[in-house]
C-alpha cells in the first residue's frame, strides 16, 4: 500500500484559519457531517489557559494548543476511501492551522497527555539533530 499526499500551494494560502477541536471520542462513521452547523460548543473559561464544555452530556476540559513556532498544521481529506488495505491511497491537503482546542474527559490537559507530549518531540528532534556545538564539547 502506498499513500500519496497532495499539497497545492493555492490550497495552503487561500484557506482561512479554521476552528479545530480534538475531542476524546471515536465516531463510527466515514460519511460527511455538517459540523459547522451542528457543533457549536458552549465554552467557558476555567482559568487563564483552561476551558470547559461538554459533548453529548460528557464533561470536557480543554486547552488551546498552538502549533510550534516554525511549523504549520495541515488538514487533509481523503475523497475516495480504498476498498481494501492494500489499495493505493490519495489524501489531499484542504487547509492550514496555527492552533486547535484539545479536549479531555473531565480532567485538565497536561504535558502528560500523549497528544500534547508528542509536540515536545519536535523540540527534542531539533536538539538532537542540531549542528550547533555546546560549550562542553568545544572545551574538551
Amino acid at each position: 500500500m502506498s499513500i500519496h499526499l497532495h499539497i497545492k500551494k493555492e490550497d495552503m494560502t487561500a484557506a482561512k484559519d479554521p476552528e479545530l477541536h480534538s475531542v476524546p471520542c471515536k465516531i463510527y462513521c466515514d460519511d460527511t457531517a455538517n459540523v459547522a452547523t451542528y457543533f457549536k460548543p458552549y465554552i467557558k473559561n476555567i482559568d487563564d489557559e483552561h476551558l470547559k464544555s461538554s459533548f453529548r452530556g460528557y464533561p470536557l476540559q480543554g486547552k488551546i494548543i498552538s502549533v510550534p513556532e516554525g511549523y504549520t498544521g495541515v488538514t487533509f481529506y481523503e475523497y475516495k476511501k480504498p476498498d481494501n488495505d492494500d489499495a493505493e491511497r490519495n489524501i489531499y491537503a484542504t487547509g492550514t492551522f496555527k492552533q486547535f482546542t484539545y479536549w479531555n474527559y473531565d480532567k485538565i490537559p497536561t504535558k502528560n497527555d500523549p497528544f500534547i507530549s508528542a509536540l515536545d518531540w519536535i523540540d527534542i528532534a531539533e536538539a538532537l539533530h542540531s549542528t550547533e556545538d555546546s560549550d562542553e564539547s568545544t572545551s574538551k
